[in-house]
C-alpha cells in the first residue's frame, strides 16, 4: 500500500503545469497529521466565473489526495470547488468544498473541505491548510511550486 501511495503522490507532482492548487498555480504538497504522519497533495484547474473574478475572487476546481500512516493507514480523495481571496500583497486565503471518499478502517463517502493561507515567497508559496476528508481531519504545512 505504501508503494501505491508514493506512486500517486509522484504522479500528482508530474501532472501538467497550468493548474491551480490552493487557488494558485502549481502543485501543492504538504506534510500533515493525516491520521498520523502523512502527506496531502493537490492539483486543480482554474474556473473562470466572471462575476466573482470581476470582484477579485479567484475560482478553481481541485483534486486532493491525502495519506496518513498512524496505527492504521488512512487514505482520502476529494474533488472540490474553491475560492481564493487576496488579503494583502503576497498573502491570500482560500477555501474549498466537495465530495470526498475516505479509506481507513472502513471506506466512507462524504464532504471534504479545507481552508488555508498562501504566503508568497519568490516564485512559490508557503501553504498552511486545515481540512477534513471522511478518513481524517488534518493540519498541513507545505509548499506550492
Amino acid at each position: 500500500m505504501f508503494k501505491k501511495t508514493t506512486f500517486i503522490a509522484i504522479a500528482m507532482i508530474a501532472m501538467g503545469s497550468f493548474t491551480f492548487a490552493g487557488g494558485k498555480g502549481g502543485t501543492e504538497i504538504a506534510l500533515a497529521n493525516y491520521g498520523g504522519l502523512g502527506v496531502v497533495a493537490s492539483r486543480g484547474i482554474p474556473l473562470n466565473i466572471k462575476f466573482l473574478s470581476a470582484n477579485g475572487i479567484v475560482t478553481y476546481g481541485e483534486i486532493e489526495l491525502g495519506a496518513g500512516f498512524g496505527d492504521s493507514l488512512a487514505l482520502g480523495a476529494e474533488l472540490s470547488g474553491g475560492l481564493l481571496i487576496g488579503l494583502a500583497p503576497g498573502i491570500s486565503i482560500y477555501g474549498s468544498l466537495g465530495p470526498a471518499i475516505g479509506v481507513g478502517n472502513d471506506a466512507s463517502f462524504g464532504l471534504g473541505a479545507e481552508i488555508g493561507f498562501n504566503i508568497d515567497v519568490n516564485n512559490s508559496s508557503i501553504v498552511i491548510e486545515v481540512g477534513k476528508h471522511p478518513a481524517s481531519s488534518y493540519v498541513g504545512v507545505g509548499l506550492r511550486f
